[in-house]
């Protein structure tokens, strides 16, 4: 926009009659979601397959999801994301051409995607070719082509981008807080080492999807309009070949995190990235969702405490978010802010202020109903497509809880108390356990000194 609109609107703007800031309506009675009737196969291999009838439009998604991802590098970094890129490369019979027209002429295409925990591929197609796609989706897993071109420039694409996102603040903080969280667990690792991907092999691919990518590790998802014994026949026969394998464990870190400031310089930034958290409990735990809605209100909505304070209020950042992120066994609370240099020990102050509010003070009955009524309706939301039902589904499983839990978490998210927001912050929120990342100029460094809090628990 330009300067002298900008200076026109202002000028409207502060003429107008200063008035109390309207609240939004009232919401509505937040509803329960009901999950559709699933129905699950084993095949003999050990492969889990779920028909999930939904919606009315004639497609149908066909995901299989298998547990490996980073955490299965092994030393090898990088090896899962580059074998899930190569697995669309060809086939001994398609060439990545012949595998991308396949799936277009089934009004679909081949996605993957790999994280930590997990990784998929997934087709999403017009329901009329679910068989087809079925079998094209079992060619790309057990007969990948893993052909040394492919590698080259897989690798070539990956090391280009990771260097970008080593070279950049937020990818900073985000490597030095896991590193300082979970220590020498595996989960420490964020980024890989550009050299050692450099050196990865197709013989390192062949094992990796080998050992991992199996029937026993997968579960194959169906959802969407298809008819069920012809989509179920195509399946059994398409997958009846992938092996076996064996199931896996992931081992949980310890539970304990110790207060660490780490401190990275970046000569003459104009801003500074503070990452502040610790490890909490995960998806399991019977304390999550209260845990999960207070940090809802706390700082993980736009409208939310600490968003409120540092952005609307004081001007510090213009997109601070908290949140819980979950793993396998482990998750953490964070709040990442990107403030302006000079604000770096103000905004932590502020930050630390509100969390302090919320374990002294219970919120207000209404405040909390405005944030139970923002995630119910968020909730429903997400669930509303044929991915998000297998997202949902796969959360479940790889968290080990009941079904149930789909149909009964609104209702566990408006029983919660204001007095149970407060004691999840008392209970979870501890400064003395939390990592504090702060990438920035070293001139902000004596800000840290002048709040109390950070002077007393990292011994400024």
């Amino acid at each position: 926009m330009k300067s002298w609109i900008s200076a026109l609107l202002l000028s409207a703007l502060a003429a107008l009659p200063l008035c109390a800031k309207e609240q939004p309506p009232k919401g509505g009675e937040p509803k329960d979601f009901r999950l559709t009737t699933t129905q699950d196969i084993l095949l003999d291999n050990g492969l889990t397959v779920t028909f999930i009838p939904y919606g009315n439009t004639p497609k149908v998604t066909l995901r299989l999801v298998t547990s490996t991802g980073n955490l299965d590098d092994g030393g090898k970094d990088a090896v899962s994301d580059i074998s899930y890129q190569l697995l669309t490369e060809g086939t001994q019979s398609l060439s990545a051409r012949a595998i991308a027209e396949a799936a277009a002429n089934m009004g679909g295409q081949v996605e993957t995607a790999v994280s930590t925990n997990s990784s998929f591929l997934q087709l999403d197609v017009l329901s009329e070719f679910a068989g087809e796609a079925a079998s094209l989706l079992a060619d790309i897993v057990m007969h990948p082509k893993l052909e040394q071109t492919d590698l080259d420039r897989a690798v070539t694409n990956f090391v280009r981008d990771l260097k970008v996102q080593k070279s950049q603040a937020q990818g900073q903080a985000v490597e030095a807080f896991y590193q300082a969280v979970f220590d020498d667990h595996p989960y420490a690792g964020v980024f890989a080492d550009e050299k050692v991907v450099e050196a990865l092999t197709l013989e390192d691919v062949r094992q990796f999807l080998g050992n991992n990518l199996v029937a026993s590790r997968s579960h194959l998802y169906v959802s969407g309009q298809f008819d069920r014994s012809q989509a179920e026949k195509a399946i059994r026969d398409a997958f009846a070949g992938m092996p076996a394998g064996t199931p896996k464990e992931v081992a949980a870190p310890s539970p304990s995190t110790e207060a660490e400031l780490v401190f990275i310089p970046r000569d003459k930034a104009p801003q500074s990235t503070l990452r502040i958290g610790l490890k909490v409990v995960d998806p399991s735990h019977p304390d999550y969702i209260a845990l999960s809605t207070m940090n809802t209100l706390l700082g993980g909505s736009f409208s939310s405490r600490i968003t409120s304070n540092i952005r609307e209020d004081k001007g510090y950042t213009y997109s601070p978010r908290s949140s819980v992120y979950d793993l396998v066994k482990a998750a953490v609370w964070y709040q990442h802010a990107d403030v302006t240099a000079e604000a770096t020990g103000p905004a932590l102050a502020e930050i630390i202020k509100e969390i302090k509010r919320l374990q002294n003070e219970a919120p207000a009955a209404e405040e909390l109903e405005g944030f139970k009524n923002y995630i119910s309706g968020l909730y429903v939301l997400q669930n509303s497509s044929r991915t998000a039902i297998i997202n949902q589904l796969w959360f479940l499983k790889s968290h080990g809880l009941p079904l149930s839990r789909l149909e009964t978490y609104v209702q566990q998210v408006n029983a919660l108390t204001p007095e149970t927001i407060s004691e999840m912050a008392r209970k979870y929120l501890k400064l003395e356990n939390m990592v504090l990342v702060v990438v920035g100029d070293e001139s902000v460094r004596p800000q840290l000194t002048e709040v109390p809090e950070l002077k007393a628990v990292y011994q400024l």
